[in-house]
């Protein structure tokens, strides 16, 4: 759930780690060439086919290639950054503990997280990172089944009560969870979805925390007031994140421990939304791909227990499949603790790549199913990997699982449309195509 963060249990941490290639050889790309490239998606808006993504890759790679480079330095207003081309160099730099020193959040990312968590897991380094990644494992049940599993999954169905139309339908019902879930049924909570979403677009825009952020400054005070009120009255015995936060924050100092919580709260709203939404859509734009998933609902059991949900693995090979294609969450920035620029991994270019098969722009959940992944789905970061993985990837998964076997098995959603229905797939995501309608409930 957290970008960037990752990997305290077990010795990850303590493994010497690999080191990146040289990456002294950059190409550059000045103010005329990104002028050029904003010209061209500028214009590409006005056609409804145009895939802007898939432009900014095709410039990015020729940059690249005509310079013989695997890194392009881009510098504007004042700024630089290294955009990575290299999956090698991109798993070396991801590879590196946090707490190793080597690497740590890219100024971009530390200075945009700071503005809401300055103690935030996602920009956290060396001892703290420690700290806060065992916490976050420990309360968000990485690696397993979460402990409060059927709890969970009651708010989920309470929250999809009704069949969504669109991602707006889909948000607001994850919203819903969300509160459940992370905060509790408790008062005053009703506002935090919006505080939270609206906190976030400022923390992911430089020029907007410069000029306003002092107009975001009581909005956050209120957000934190309310995980403060819900996190005092939790009780030992209530099932939801905070109140087993309440057991496991030995070693966290207070500010430490709120400042997890709106990343555990953006995830169901912002990245889990998207995932969510754009497998629906993908789902059913494919009739035997919809098919599949009605079968496995059919031979799995009750949707209303957890261990059901857990045994869908055709319907998780599809949420895995669509964030290869569609990542929610496209970049992530990194430095090195020594100085230089800020390093740009932009995911749709790294794991979009033609080399890496015949399939790479292809919707192919089968390939998640497989004892050895293909190269495409070794590519894949969705949810980062090694001791920077996402610690609430299970969390969000079974969430998202559980809506889609409400949404698909009791709705009977319909929907999607036809770029999605055919391969190969654009790398931008066509959002109108995640409209959907549904049969009346069956439960």
């Amino acid at each position: 759930m957290n970008d960037g963060s990752g990997g305290a249990r077990g010795t990850a941490a303590a493994r010497p780690q690999p080191r990146e290639p040289d990456a002294a050889k950059a190409a550059s790309a000045g103010l005329f060439d990104v002028v050029s490239l904003l010209a061209q998606l500028g214009v590409g808006k006005l056609r409804s086919s145009f895939d802007a993504q898939a432009a900014g890759c095709r410039w990015a790679r020729a940059a690249m290639e005509k310079q013989g480079a695997t890194t392009l330095r881009i510098g504007v207003a004042g700024r630089t950054i290294d955009l990575i081309g290299s999956r090698e160099r991109s798993s070396g730099v991801l590879a590196a503990s946090p707490a190793g020193g080597e690497y740590g959040a890219g100024k971009l990312k530390k200075g945009g997280m700071s503005f809401l968590a300055p103690h935030a897991l996602t920009i956290a380094d060396g001892e703290a990172w420690h700290r806060c990644r065992t916490f976050n494992e420990e309360v968000l049940g990485t690696g397993a089944t979460h402990a409060l599993a059927q709890a969970f999954l009651e708010r989920v169905r309470a929250a999809f009560d009704r069949p969504a139309v669109g991602t707006d339908g889909i948000r607001a019902a994850m919203a819903r969870a969300m509160t459940g879930i992370v905060l509790g049924e408790g008062a005053g909570t009703e506002r935090a979805a919006d505080d939270v979403a609206v906190l976030f677009d400022v923390v992911q825009s430089p020029l907007r925390r410069k000029l306003l952020g002092f107009r975001y400054r009581g909005r956050r005070q209120r957000l934190y007031a309310a995980i403060a009120r819900c996190y005092d009255s939790a009780a030992d015995g209530d099932a939801m994140l905070l109140a087993l936060a309440r057991r496991s924050a030995d070693g966290l100092a207070r500010d430490e421990l709120l400042h997890q919580v709106p990343h555990w709260m953006f995830t169901f709203t912002g990245s889990g939304t998207d995932l969510l939404a754009r497998t629906l859509a993908l789902i059913t734009s494919r009739p035997p791909v919809r098919k599949r998933v009605l079968d496995e609902l059919a031979a799995t059991g009750s949707p209303s227990l957890p261990q059901t949900i857990e045994r869908l693995d055709f319907l998780n090979a599809c949420l895995l499949e669509t964030g290869r294609l569609f990542p929610p969450v496209t970049r992530t920035f990194h430095r090195r603790a020594s100085g230089g620029n800020d390093i740009v991994h932009y995911f749709p270019l790294l794991q979009r790549d033609d080399a890496l098969g015949a399939t790479v722009h292809d919707f192919v959940p089968d390939r998640w199913l497989e004892s050895k992944p293909d190269a495409a789905a070794a590519a894949s970061n969705l949810f980062l990997r090694g001791p920077r993985a996402c610690p609430g990837a299970d969390l969000i998964l079974f969430v998202c699982r559980a809506a889609l076997a409400r949404l698909l098995g009791d709705f009977a959603v319909e929907g999607g449309g036809a770029t999605l229905a055919r391969d190969p797939l654009p790398l931008s995501f066509p959002e109108r195509e995640a409209r959907f309608t549904a049969a009346e409930a069956t439960t």
